[in-house]
């Protein structure tokens, strides 16, 4: 018995040596072969796009990258496997583009000199919280990306985190687009400041103070399309300021009372085929102290002195009050007086003029928007089509976004809104009305029978005499075009462009209208941020309903019926012994 239970032993140990051989051997070899990852988010979010293949395939210069990174044993836990998966989907970069694309990384932890030579380049380390067994700390690490191209500057990403590693490719592969094509597209961006209140005005002058500048309210339109590489051209659509001939895009956004001649120009730009984004505010609200100490709303009209062009072509705007049940609570600073002393504070406002955007109303199948989830459409009104007249010119429209289901109007009159405008009982609801439409073919000439108007004559001094004649206008070449309209200028506003998703709206739109539709296809694979859709109070009290009583009626009833069929069964039994 003891020989066999050695000899057990024995082969239980040897067998057991063997099997782990085997297995370390396997892990060394197959360790080294490259393995297959499954994407299984929803948006294929590790998924290289065909767009970025595309970009990577055509490449002919080398691109270098390259990886500044704290190592492994170094990093705190969360970041213990960033090096790795940052390294495998560059280096599946570098083999769609068949080399082109070269990635290296680094260890600037204890080099003082590339420290210094990344420190001008701004790149800088930043502190992590760090858990190490059973202590919090925070720990000063090294995780960033360089992309170089010839002699173009580098293009840097000072932060690579892991929350960003879905982001990667917009990264990596749109500064390489960027870095490698032959010129950078020119914007030609109109949005004219916001002119002085003439009350505002005459208090000044009263004071014999000169009145305010008109405020820049656009900024950050040019500073985010600058970021994208585009080059942006500010004009003021007058003689001296026209449209450029070489631009790739025109942006009308917010324009006020602009006369025939710029309303040509315009027209003219979109009949020789120039795309053209216009973003038009019908009217404007300001919040002002009530008499019983709340905020109220108050509506003023806003003239673009565009709606003759955009009727000869079919389209207009909602010149009503436009109010959506489906709204953004915004907060309002406000000055108020505590015990003798003013203090600013904000002050939460609600009203349905403040329309709020979300995905369902958004169209996912246009790359323009698809992967929007949330914009905030403030003070804007629905855009009106004639599909007759457009069909008539040749003409086809897209709706891109639309209000919700819950969407009324009220006749505008200047003056404070009343509650019961701002009250969706007993209205009459409008359903989904377009807000933003995307217009192509070929535009006409809606000024053929009238021909250019001249420019205005510019202000002159006392002893000269203006001179108003005709203009050299620009030749007609007609051509397809783009005209993407939406009837909402202030999301666009430095005070709202950062809220939701209006800044990804902008540069998803000019990317399109300008051709660099690799890039909207790169940007489009964004961690999808879902919203919840409101729910009604009555859709409320049901699911109340469903979660308080209607599943303990259910679990009475089944107790019910399982005790009835155990009594039958007894009653089953008993017959048969009684048989």
């Amino acid at each position: 018995m003891s020989d066999k239970r050695r000899n057990f032993r024995l082969t239980f140990a040897v067998t057991t040596v063997i099997l782990a051989a085997i297995a370390v051997f396997a892990v060394m070899v197959l360790g080294n072969i490259p393995g297959a990852r499954l994407d299984l988010t929803q948006d294929k979010l590790f998924t290289m796009s065909p767009a970025a293949g595309t970009i990577l395939e055509g490449l002919q210069v080398p691109v270098q990258v390259k990886l500044y990174i704290t190592p492994e044993a170094k990093m705190p836990t969360e970041f213990k496997n960033l090096e790795r998966d940052v390294t495998e989907q560059l280096r599946n970069y570098e083999r769609v583009s068949n080399g082109q694309l070269q990635f290296s990384v680094h260890n600037p932890q204890n080099d003082e000199d590339m420290q210094q030579e990344l420190a001008q380049k701004g790149i800088q380390p930043f502190q992590v919280q760090s858990v190490d067994k059973d202590e919090i700390g925070v720990k000063l690490i090294w995780s960033a990306l360089t992309i170089a191209y010839k002699d173009n500057p580098e293009e840097v990403v000072p932060r690579v985190l892991p929350q960003t590693l879905t982001n990667l490719e917009t990264l990596v592969i749109s500064p390489v687009h960027r870095l490698t094509r032959e010129r950078d597209p020119i914007v030609a961006v109109f949005a004219p400041p916001k002119p002085v209140d003439q009350q505002m005005a005459m208090m000044y002058l009263q004071q014999g103070m000169q009145p305010p500048a008109p405020q820049d309210i656009y900024t950050l339109i040019a500073q985010l399309l600058q970021q994208e590489h585009y080059a942006v051209a500010p004009i003021t659509l007058t003689e001296d300021s026209p449209i450029p001939a070489d631009a790739d895009l025109l942006l009308i956004i917010g324009p006020r009372d602009l006369n025939a001649r710029q309303s040509w120009e315009i027209n003219r730009a979109l009949s020789n085929g120039m795309p053209v984004l216009m973003a038009v505010q019908a009217h404007e609200y300001s919040y002002n102290p009530g008499q019983q100490g709340q905020l109220t709303v108050q509506g003023a009209p806003t003239s673009s002195g565009l709606d003759p062009m955009l009727a000869g072509l079919g389209l207009g705007l909602v010149q009503d009050h436009f109010m959506d049940a489906n709204f953004q609570v915004l907060e309002i600073p406000r000055e108020i007086n505590l015990g003798g002393m003013r203090m600013q504070v904000r002050e939460p406002v609600s009203a349905p003029v403040q329309v709020k955007v979300t995905q369902d109303q958004i169209n996912q199948d246009m790359p323009v928007t698809n992967h929007l989830a949330t914009l905030l459409y403030l003070w804007g009104t629905p855009v009106t089509v004639d599909a007759a007249r457009l069909s008539d010119h040749g003409l086809t429209s897209q709706t891109l976004i639309t209000s919700s289901a819950n969407s009324w109007q009220a006749d505008f009159g200047s003056g404070v809104l009343s509650s019961s405008q701002m009250d969706p009982r007993g209205k009459d609801l409008l359903g989904p009305q377009p807000l933003a439409v995307l217009v192509e073919g070929s535009f006409p000439d809606t000024y053929a029978a009238t021909g250019a108007p001249d420019w205005p004559a510019q202000p002159s001094a006392p002893e000269e005499v203006p001179q108003v004649g005709p203009s050299a206008a620009t030749p007609l070449n007609p051509q397809d075009g783009q005209l993407l309209l939406i009837g909402c200028a202030k999301m666009f506003e430095d005070t709202a462009l950062q809220g939701a998703q209006n800044a990804l709206l902008l540069l998803n739109a000019v990317d399109f209208l300008a051709g660099s539709e690799e890039l909207l296809s790169i940007r489009s694979k964004l961690l999808t941020q879902r919203t919840i859709r409101p729910v009604s109070s009555g859709e409320k009290i049901i699911w109340q309903i469903i979660a308080v009583a209607l599943m303990p009626i259910a679990f009475i009833i089944l107790g019910v019926v399982r005790n009835a069929r155990r009594r039958e069964a007894a009653a089953r039994y008993r017959r048969s012994l009684n048989a």
